[in-house]
């Protein structure tokens, strides 16, 4: 009994020396200890036909993953991994043909995965040497968001979207050279928004097409994208080049272009309150295919014009009619014309478009890589 008396006591002499221990240790205060994404700069909500379909999220409540080499980013974003992730990219990420020996899946060429969000840190990464792909034939992706990145040297396209890939959103971007186009959307992809992006020294190839083929009639049914408040500078085309589908482009700064947004083969085109500096052609409806309808102002299709020239030529506006609703060889879309032709409802998200007076300075101020600031901590 003695014994077990004794045994209690120690046991409370020794609660008692870690209470009097605990009510010695600093305290947290209760903030928490995970670091937290923040982004700080010119960042501006999504807006365009990335918001319309299920929405674009990317890997947003997913786990954050910081990349500092190719293996790492191959690892964190390949196309069979479509786990929710965001993605930072620290510094820049480049290939080189050696690791095709250590694994013949690593390639030039990275497939990414669906949910997920590549996000540059700091000021903005840099992507090199390497060609982004969403989607493959049979296998479409989703729901991806890139941002404050700096694209250069693509062995093909710097980012394809295709395959009825859907729901993507690039923003805060800077694209330079690639052996091809610098963001193309083809073969069904859709839903796609474009923001705050920098086309600078793109190479022989141009900027971005939206359908691949004049055969393909059945994108009509999807190549929904928008282009705002993005620099086109001294591009050489593809400003962009447009098949089927639905494209609306506002708010844009063109510089030094030969031609700047060029639609055929029926597609819907609506061109407004952008700002062309010495171009030679702002908008055409034609080239070497079918027309496409090209349109100035939602509210005055057929004689507004909510654009500004500046030492440029003249557009050449295409207004929907009926007649030119096929082709005879490719695509009939006579069946369809309350769609087609009604104008009005070509764009169905809310938007405000800003004066295109102010394009060059907002847009020479907030466009491109590094103009947002992405901070993990």
């Amino acid at each position: 009994m003695r014994s077990l008396k004794r045994y209690l006591i120690l046991i409370l002499i020794f609660l008692f020396i870690l209470v009097i221990a605990g009510c010695g240790a600093p305290s947290t205060g209760g903030q928490p200890t995970t670091k937290k994404i923040t982004i700080e700069g010119y960042d501006e909500p999504m807006i365009g036909f990335a918001t319309i379909g299920q929405g674009t999220t990317g890997g947003a409540g997913g786990e954050v993953v910081v990349v500092h080499d190719y293996f790492e980013f191959f690892d964190a974003v390949y196309h069979a991994d479509d786990t929710p992730r965001v993605v930072l990219v620290d510094g820049t990420i480049t290939y080189t043909p050696s690791y095709y020996l250590i694994d013949p899946k690593y390639l030039n060429t990275i497939n990414i995965a669906s949910n997920k969000t590549i996000l540059g840190l700091g000021d903005g990464a840099t992507i090199s040497g390497i060609s982004i792909r969403i989607g493959r034939q049979g296998d479409p992706e989703k729901n991806i968001v890139i941002r404050n990145i700096t694209f250069e040297n693509a062995p093909d396209d710097n980012i394809s979207i295709w395959w009825g890939s859907s729901n993507i959103w690039i923003d805060h971007c800077t694209f330079k050279s690639a052996v091809d186009s610098n963001v193309d959307i083809t073969r069904q992809g859709n839903y796609v928004t474009l923001s705050w992006n920098r086309f600078e020294n793109v190479g022989a190839k141009g900027v971005s097409i939206v359908g691949s083929d004049d055969k393909l009639s059945d994108d009509a049914d999807y190549l929904r994208v928008t282009y705002h408040h993005n620099f086109f500078n001294g591009t050489a085309g593809r400003n962009p080049r447009m098949r089927y589908g639905i494209v609306h482009i506002f708010n844009n700064y063109y510089t030094d272009v030969q031609l700047g947004p060029n639609g055929t083969c029926a597609v819907r085109a609506l061109v407004e309150y952008n700002y062309f500096e010495r171009v030679q052609i702002p908008a055409s409806g034609t080239y070497n295919s079918p027309p496409g309808f090209i349109v100035f102002s939602k509210e005055d299709p057929e004689n507004g014009d909510t654009n500004i020239y500046i030492e440029s030529g003249t557009p050449q506006k295409n207004l929907p009619t009926l007649d030119q609703l096929t082709d005879g060889i490719n695509y009939d879309f006579r069946d369809r014309a309350d769609e087609w032709l009604n104008i009005s409802n070509w764009i169905p998200y809310n938007y405000s478009p800003e004066d295109p007076i102010n394009l060059p300075s907002v847009i020479l101020e907030k466009a491109g890589a590094g103009k947002i600031i992405v901070k993990y901590e």
